[in-house]
Order: structure tokens, then C-alpha cells, then sequence
């Protein structure tokens, strides 16, 4: 159905209705025309219409990027959908912080690539972390792009919105020199008073799965959800091998969430030191002991990291336990996920291939591996876990005076 609005300068609007947009309201095509006759101005409308019904002619549409998002999430974010929790939860948290309040009201047809350039250069510039304040990662803004770049896609190719997609060939800078510095992990001296201690919690019974967890992190690489996604049935304590094909996580607003891993490439089968293997049969006879004590009491949930009464640990609970540990051996304030860089620093120092690195870790490629650790990896050789054994050994005869010398404190 055609309306005309008639112009100050002669002109008419010609204004033609036809189908709905996605979200249930109609759809308006303009185009406007000089004004010879009534005549002549139905057959513009007429020919309008012929073009609109071919497909040459693209509505004019409103839409802004917040009911994009809205619908985005209502038709990606749901039980039945692809979407792990965890990234739906993660795309609502981009969407929020980086995003919406740079363009969330204006209307998708009218962001420009000029101000989505724009906008990564003030993340990159500009941009904190709204838990630390720190200057936001590289990784961080790479993702916030891909997620806008994912909107357009879904306008593009789902909703037939647009033709183009303002931030193809758009690049996030890499990571100024004041950023790497902030990446501060531990010094050799500082593992070695680190691994003491934690090997003398390790030998107190109420501590001894929070420990364990730990220096597997230190010695593995593996992410806190791998590392509470694991059961007795992925550990092969033969072949010294450890199979990573389930995460157990918190999500905010849902609770602690089981699921596969982040990435094809983070299920995977890693080796491990047999001192690390040696340290999760400990904690396997632990909870048969404490099978045999409780009986029908204890709940037996197949997984390696468990309260004392069998059921799968809280996974807050060991980050929380190592945030007291940290304090009470007054050692400098790191993460879990920082023991994860870590370790690649260790495996680094002790000349592991970049590539050995990516897949011990679970990254994608190594492009991954190489932009986060890019400046500490130089020659490389073969056996990880032979060579975090040796590594294993020299720390701790280095270190048989520390947990003397802070017991004594």
C-alpha cells in the first residue's frame, strides 16, 4: 500500500508498506520523486513497488543495535540453541560493558565502519577493566569486534537487513608495551616458595584437594573449569595421562553449569609429570578412605575434586581457598588463570616448541599461544613431562628452606 508525502521543494515522498521486520513491525520502503501529475506519480509508485518485489530496493529499516541484540540472544540464547551458557553469559557481559553504549540506540543502518574504527581505538586507548581497573586486553576488545561482527552477520544473513557489514577488515592494535608489563607472572624464586607451600597444605587433610588443584594447574596448564570438570574415569594413572572433555563452571544468575569445553581444541589429551599423578592418586585414596568411613553418607560423584563427602566441589571454593593462601604466606597476589600463563612461562624457560605449548593449553592454533606469550618463547626440544619432572626436582631442592622460614615467621 502506497502513501505520498507531499515536499516543500516540489518533490513527493512516496512511501510504500509491505511485509514486517523481525520483530513483528511493518516494513517501510521510501523513495522520493518529482511531482509532474497524479498520473505520472502512481506510475512511480507502481514502478517503486516492482522494484521493491525484485529485490533492488532495501527498506529503510529503524532498527538500532539493542533490539538487534535482544532478538540476537532470544533466537541464539536459548536451551535449544548451539550457544554454550558460558558464552551466552559472556556475549551479554561484552554486549554491556563495550559495546551498547557506543552504539546500542543508534539505528544498524547508520553505523559507519569509520566510527566502529573509531570506537576500537578508544577501547584500545581508553578502555578499562571494569573489575580492576586495568587497561582493557587486546583479547577483550577482539572479542567485543567479533561480537558486533557476529550482529551484522545475523542482520545480514538471517534477517536480510543489510548488504554490508561495517566491521569487516577492521583490526584491533596489538598490545602496547604498558599492557605486557602488567602480565607480571612469577619469578622462578617466588614458584619455588609457592610449590613448598603448597605442598605443605597439601599434607594437611582439609586443605589437600584446594592444593592439589592448584599445583595441577601450576604443572598442567588446565583451566579452573577443566580442572573441576575432571572425574576419576579421565585419569589415567598408568599412562600418566589426563583427558580434558568437560567443564564445570559458575554463571552468574544460573549457578555452577556442566559443559564441553570451550573449543574443539581444549578437548584434548594431555601428559602429565608423574609427581603430578602421584599427588591425584593421594586425593583418590583419600576419598576411598573416606567412602570406607561414611559409608551411605558418602556421595559418590565420580569427579577427582570433591568435598569430603564425595559431592563435586564448588568451584569458587578452591579460588576463594587459594586467595587465603596467598595471604596467609603473604605471597605476591595472583589468579588461577595467571598459574595458567605461568606454566607456559615454565615450559618456555625449559625450551618447549610453541606449538607443544598451544596444544597443552587448548588454544585454538598457535597464533593464540603466540600473541599472549610471544616474548618468551626462544628454542625449542621435545618431552614436557620430562622436562617439567627435572624442573619439578630443581625447584624444590632449591627451596627446602621456605616453608622453615615462613612456619618461623
Amino acid at each position: 500500500m502506497a502513501s505520498f508525502k507531499h515536499r516543500k521543494n516540489g518533490k513527493v515522498q512516496i512511501c510504500i508498506t509491505r511485509g514486517t521486520k523481525f520483530d513483528g513491525s511493518p516494513c517501510r520502503y521510501y523513495r522520493e520523486v518529482d511531482y509532474v501529475s497524479e498520473k505520472k506519480l502512481k506510475e512511480d509508485a507502481a514502478l517503486f513497488l516492482a522494484d521493491i518485489i525484485s529485490g533492488k530496493v532495501a527498506n529503510s529499516d529503524s532498527t538500532t543495535l539493542d533490539a538487534l541484540f535482544k532478538d540476537f540472544m532470544r533466537n541464539n540464547g536459548g536451551i535449544n540453541t548451539e550457544l554454550k551458557i558460558s558464552t551466552v553469559r559472556r556475549y551479554e557481559t561484552l554486549y554491556k560493558n563495550q559495546i551498547q553504549s557506543a552504539f546500542g540506540n543508534k539505528q544498524i543502518g547508520k553505523i559507519t565502519k569509520l566510527q566502529v574504527r573509531n570506537w576500537v581505538k578508544d577501547l584500545s586507548e581508553n578502555g578499562k577493566n571494569l573489575q580492576n581497573g586495568n587497561p582493557l586486553a587486546p583479547k577483550t576488545i577482539k572479542s567485543a569486534l567479533s561480537l558486533l561482527s557476529t550482529l551484522y552477520k545475523y542482520a545480514i544473513e538471517d534477517l536480510d537487513l543489510l548488504e554490508k557489514n561495517p566491521c569487516d577488515h577492521v583490526k584491533v592494535p596489538k598490545a602496547t608495551k604498558k599492557y605486557r608489563i602488567q602480565k607480571d607472572f612469577y619469578k622462578d624464586h617466588e614458584i619455588a616458595d609457592m610449590i613448598s607451600l603448597l605442598l605443605k597444605e597439601k599434607s594437611i587433610e582439609a586443605s589437600k584437594c584446594h592444593a592439589t588443584a592448584v599445583l595441577l594447574i601450576l604443572f598442567t596448564g588446565l583451566r579452573i573449569g577443566e580442572v573441576m570438570g575432571l572425574m576419576w574415569k579421565d585419569i589415567d594413572l598408568k599412562d600418566n595421562t589426563i583427558s580434558i572433555n568437560r567443564i564445570r563452571t559458575l554463571v552468574p544468575a544460573i549457578g555452577v553449569v556442566e559443559d564441553t569445553p570451550k573449543t574443539e581444541g581444549s578437548t584434548r589429551i594431555i601428559t602429565a609429570p608423574s609427581f603430578v599423578m602421584d599427588m591425584l592418586a593421594e586425593l583418590q585414596e583419600l576419598q576411598k578412605r573416606n567412602m570406607r568411613i561414611m559409608q551411605e553418607d558418602y556421595k559418590d560423584s565420580g569427579y577427582v575434586f570433591t568435598t569430603a563427602e564425595g559431592s563435586p566441589q564448588y568451584p569458587r571454593n578452591t579460588y576463594g581457598w587459594f586467595k587465603r593462601f596467598l595471604n596467609k604466606y603473604d605471597l605476591r597476589d595472583t589468579t588461577l588463570h595467571d598459574l595458567r600463563h605461568t606454566h607456559a612461562a615454565i615450559l618456555s624457560s625449559i625450551g618447549v616448541q610453541i606449538v607443544d605449548v598451544s596444544k597443552r593449553l587448548g588454544h585454538t592454533n598457535t597464533r593464540i599461544t603466540q600473541e599472549i606469550y610471544e616474548y618468551y618463547f626462544r628454542s625449542s626440544d621435545k618431552g614436557v613431562s620430562d622436562k617439567l619432572e627435572q624442573f619439578y626436582e630443581d625447584i624444590t631442592n632449591c627451596s627446602q628452606n621456605v616453608v622453615k622460614e615462613k612456619s618461623n615467621a
